[in-house]
This record gives structure tokens, C-alpha cells and sequence, in this order.
């Protein structure tokens, strides 16, 4: 089968890294990623089924690694040689079933006892990402015993295989694992129902962002930075109440909570800033616009960073990363608002209802019908024009950048079903 892989190769990961600033193409030529014939990964257990990827998505954290841009805390978190691609809608080929994957590599595929964290529903912040009945990874698309999205074939344990109704598009469904993480990003927020909110970023991450905001908490004066007319015009469409250019949001800041400026403090400003660009640059700027006590919360994952923290330990904001998803708590009023009550599997724990986190992103996408923000798809072969166009999405008209598998050619007969 064909399969994007990437090798563990020091001489090609430092080319990719220093040719990327000023060619994606080049820097691909010369780094890690290649499309190979491969043989299909095998299940490491029973409990693992074989899924043929239709559509797959390429996201920042992607391209951090095909271009060789990610920090160094991750090398032991990775197993090569790996296929990427962690957002996938397929088929499960044992029943023909549609799935869209749940790629965290958590205590329950690497079939250990749940640890501290997944026993509370918190995967997330699982402690097995190393061990286990597959090699070390932190997701599907990072573990070389897996395979993952970028190729014809995965496998995945049962648990991670999420049935799609034959009511969203294969382009909804893409979008279901990121659009977990971002409800996960602002459902551990906890908005408070007028809060004045900013959103950093408006690629495919800040427009998921955006529209978790609007579901959740919709009542929220919502304001987005967004630099290119597609994501000024898709932020808007998704409920933004003003779009900015990143120079205005201190303005914005001080505009919308009628706070008095001195320098770069501000008197009061933004309740909550979601970070989903993770720059040196977008970082210091969240930081300043959020008022005294606030929260900066990074979506996605960052670059290496160099910023100011002054007026972090001055205002005493909370800055705090948020990754993947697991199970979040709502009251039940919200629960209420949101009508899951008999569409969802919920916990009740008396004051509040919990429910798992890839189950509200399906349960939303059926609402909301995201699909549109896929906007390019590529087969396999055209690797390279797929990840360019990614990499420069605002500015080439793009949202979100996948690859369509449904375009690939076969070159083998597959494998059997489990």
C-alpha cells in the first residue's frame, strides 16, 4: 500500500528545518517525509481493527513535523519510522462501518489498568504514552506500530472508532477530532455567560475555536484576529461579533471593556484570550490584552518561544496549554441549553453532567455541519502541493487541507479483515 512516512534521519530533519523559512517544496525534497510502498501494519492485539482512511487532515502539528520544526520535547514521545495523520474519517474493514478515529494513544489501547488521569476521564493527561502493547506515541499518526491517516491503511483499537451517520458529509466528519480539541479548549474555560472573549488566529484551529465558542457559550461578545479576507469572512460567518487585525487587539481590548491604557498596560481587558497561533509575537500580545486575573489559554501546539512575562506575574493571569480532549463537565443548565439529554451518553454527577468529549464534537457536527472549511483535498501523490498550500493556507485561499484518499491509487489488493 502507499503510505507518507517519516524517517528518523538527523542529516534530513536539519535540511527541512533550515530550508523551510524560504521553501516548503525544498525543504520537503530534502527532509524526512517520502511516499513509500509499504506492507499494512499489523493489530497488535485482537482488540485492533484495520481502517481505510477516505479523507485525513493535515494540521500545524503536521507540518511542524514534516518540516522539521517541532521542539526536541517530543523525540521521545514519537516511535519511527511513523506515518502521520491523526484527523481521519474511514472505513473500519471488518463491517464497512464509517469511523472517524479518536487518535490519543491513551492507557486503554496500550491495553494497561487506566492510570491516575485516564480513570478520571482526563486522557489528556495520560501517563502510558511510552508503554504498553504498542510502541511509544502520544497519538495515531506518531507511532510507528500504527500507520496513521497519511496512507491507505491504519489500524486502530475498538475504542478509538467513533460510527459516522450517514447525515454528515466525509467532510464533517474530518473535522470531528480537531474540533474535539477546540471544545476541549473552551469548555475547560468556563465562560461566563457575557464574557468578552478574543480568539488569536483564524486558520483551521481558530475558526474550530470560534465555532465552539458560539456553541457553547453563545451569548459571549466574541472577538477574532484574523489576517486573511477568507478567515475575516469565515469568522464572521461562524458568529464572530468583530473581526480584528492583530495590531488592533490591545484596542479591542480596551474598546470592549472600556479600560484606560498606560503604555502597554491595560486597566481591565479580554475575560479570555484563546492563543491559536502560538507565536512569541501572539503570545506577549494575549497576554497584555487580557484584563487582571484573566486566562490566556494556547489551542494547538506552539513553537519555541520567547516572551515577556511581566505582566503575567503583575495582572496574575492564568496562562495554560490545553491538548486533545477526554470528558467535560457542564451544569446541567447548560447541558439544557445544548439538548443532549437524550441524544448523549451523560454522567450525572449530581451538581454537574459529564460527557466525553469526542461524543459532544459528533453530537455538535451534526448541527453545525463544519464541512465547508475543508476547502482543498489531494491524493497521496501530490504530497508536496498539499503541504505548500497547507503551510500558506490563509493567503492561498484555504481553510483547512486534507488528503483525500478516495483520489489515491491502488497499487495492491490490501489486506484481510480481521
Amino acid at each position: 500500500m502507499r503510505s507518507l512516512v517519516v524517517e528518523h534521519n538527523i542529516r534530513r530533519m536539519v535540511s527541512a528545518k533550515l530550508l523551510a523559512d524560504t521553501s516548503v517544496k525544498r525543504s520537503l525534497q530534502w527532509g524526512p517525509l517520502a511516499l513509500k510502498e509499504v506492507g499494512a501494519p499489523k493489530a497488535p492485539t485482537s482488540q485492533w481493527l484495520r481502517v481505510q482512511p477516505r479523507l485525513s487532515g493535515i494540521c500545524g502539528s503536521d507540518l511542524a513535523t514534516v518540516l522539521a520544526s517541532t521542539t526536541r520535547y517530543f523525540e521521545p514521545l514519537v516511535s519511527f519510522p511513523f506515518t502521520p495523520g491523526h484527523e481521519v474519517v474511514g472505513v473500519a474493514t471488518k463491517d464497512q462501518t464509517r469511523v472517524v478515529l479518536e487518535a490519543a494513544l491513551t492507557c486503554k489501547p496500550r491495553g494497561l489498568r487506566p492510570c491516575r488521569y485516564c480513570s478520571l476521564g482526563q486522557e489528556q493527561l495520560c501517563e502510558s504514552v511510552a508503554v504498553g502493547d504498542v510502541k511509544q506515541g502520544i497519538q495515531i499518526g506518531y507511532c510507528s506500530s500504527t500507520g496513521g491517516g497519511w496512507s491507505q491503511e491504519l489500524v486502530a483499537h475498538h475504542s478509538q472508532l467513533w460510527p459516522v451517520k450517514d447525515s454528515l458529509s466525509d467532510e464533517d466528519a474530518v473535522l470531528i477530532e480537531p474540533f474535539a480539541c477546540a471544545l476541549h479548549a473552551v469548555a475547560t474555560a468556563k465562560l461566563q455567560k457575557h464574557a468578552v472573549v478574543a480568539v488569536v488566529g483564524a486558520g483551521s484551529v481558530g475558526l474550530l475555536t470560534v465555532a465552539a465558542i458560539k456553541y457553547l457559550s453563545p451569548h459571549v461578545n466574541l472577538s477574532v484576529v484574523a489576517k486573511h479576507p477568507i478567515q475575516r469572512d469565515s469568522a464572521l460567518k461562524l458568529g464572530a461579533n468583530e473581526v480584528i487585525r492583530e495590531e488592533e487587539l490591545g484596542r479591542s481590548a480596551r474598546r470592549n471593556t472600556r479600560a484606560f491604557r498606560s503604555g502597554d498596560w491595560l486597566s481591565s481587558g479580554y475575560d479570555v484570550v484563546f492563543d491559536c497561533v502560538g507565536s512569541s509575537t501572539s503570545l506577549s500580545s494575549s497576554i497584555k490584552s487580557a484584563k487582571p486575573g484573566g486566562q490566556v489559554v494556547a489551542v494547538g501546539m506552539p513553537s519555541y518561544t520567547g516572551i515577556d512575562l511581566t505582566p503575567l506575574w503583575h495582572r496574575e493571569i492564568n496562562l495554560r496549554g490545553t491538548y486533545a480532549y477526554g470528558t467535560e463537565s457542564f451544569s446541567k443548565k447548560t447541558i439544557e441549553h445544548l439538548d443532549l439529554s437524550e441524544q448523549a451518553s451523560l454522567i450525572d454527577n449530581g451538581d454537574t453532567v459529564s460527557i466525553r468529549t469526542f461524543d459532544l464534537a459528533i453530537l455538535a457536527m451534526e448541527r453545525l455541519k463544519l464541512g465547508w472549511m475543508v476547502t482543498h483535498g489531494f491524493p497521496l501523490e501530490n504530497y508536496s502541493q498539499a503541504i505548500e498550500k497547507a503551510a500558506h493556507a490563509g493567503s492561498q485561499d484555504a481553510i483547512k487541507v486534507v488528503f483525500d484518499l478516495r483520489k489515491t491509487k491502488s497499487t495492491s489488493k490490501g489486506t484481510n479483515d480481521l
